[in-house]
Formats: structure tokens, C-alpha cells, sequence
């Protein structure tokens, strides 16, 4: 399942691009991440590579929950920020049944009137029978609610630096 967010931001580019590069708020700001731990962050060039665990909490009923362990609640992300296109892909990796799980994305950031925008092209596979484009469906929704918390942050992380 494809799909796409572009969200303008009241801030200046180089700046967005900051607050969006540093990983230790991802718990702060997500109520679905328990724990994010950045592996490897490594720039050469004008390129940043990083690899980031997180592990999520989500909406799991409490007796399913019993079920499931931190690993199997847990990802790995490997991206690459390209500072001179300011362009971020990446692609996760799932501790479980990750020959079964497809999860890319690219990020692109530009300058538009003054604002920044920030876009996102997200492509989420699952080849399981039925179940899979149901979990593609729900990951993708909380993706993009996500995504407004992140906005939502930005905003008021880039309000509070003018104060």
C-alpha cells in the first residue's frame, strides 16, 4: 500500500531539517514508541547514514499483548539524509517475519514561499493473505496520525525557539 503526506511547515528549512534529523525525540513525541535507540549515525560528505531501533507500544488489547514480546513489537530503520537534495529514505526491517514485511520511504524537504515543506512517499507490503493489507491499512493510519504529532512538534519546538 502507497501512500503520501506533505505537510508546510512556518519555518526555516535548515532548521526543520534539525529537529527532524534527531531521533531522541521520538519517544518524547510518539505515544506508540516505547523506546528508540540510535545504533549508528555516521556522516561522510554531505550524507548522513543511520540506523535506528525503536520499539512501539501501539493500540494491542492487553491479552493479545501477553502474547507478543518486546522483539516482536521492535524494528530496525536504516536511512540515508542526502544534505545537498535535503532527501531522507529509508527502509525498515522487522525483527519478525521480516521476508514477509515491505516498509520504504523518502522524505523530501524544500523551500516554498517562505515555508518549508516536507513530503513523504511511504510504501507499506505484507504478503499475508487477507491479514496483511488489513495490518498495511492500520500501520498506515497510524503512520500519518504520527506524522501530525510530528508536525505538530516541530511547530511548537520551532515556536519556542523564537521566544
Amino acid at each position: 500500500m502507497k501512500y503520501h503526506a506533505k505537510d508546510i511547515i512556518d519555518g526555516p528549512l535548515d532548521k526543520v531539517v534539525e529537529i527532524c534529523l534527531d531521533r531522541s525525540r521520538d519517544v518524547r513525541v510518539y505515544t506508540n514508541v516505547t523506546k528508540t535507540k540510535v545504533v549508528k549515525s555516521e556522516r561522510k560528505g554531505n550524507k548522513l547514514r543511520v540506523v535506528v531501533e525503536t520499539l512501539a507500544n501501539g493500540d494491542i488489547p492487553p491479552k493479545l499483548r501477553k502474547l507478543l514480546s518486546p522483539k516482536m513489537l521492535t524494528w530496525t530503520e536504516e536511512g540515508e539524509f542526502d544534505f545537498d537534495k535535503y532527501e531522507y529514505k529509508y527502509r525498515v526491517k522487522t525483527h519478525y517475519f521480516s521476508d514477509l514485511t515491505k516498509i520504504t520511504g523518502h522524505f523530501k524537504y524544500y523551500e516554498e514561499d517562505g515555508k518549508t515543506v516536507r513530503e513523504l512517499d511511504g510504501e507499506i507490503k505484507i504478503k499475508i493473505p487477507i491479514l496483511g493489507r488489513i495490518a498495511e491499512k492500520k500501520i498506515v493510519e497510524v503512520q500519518k496520525e504520527n506524522l501530525k504529532i510530528d508536525i505538530d512538534d516541530i511547530r511548537e519546538t520551532l515556536k519556542k525557539e523564537k521566544s
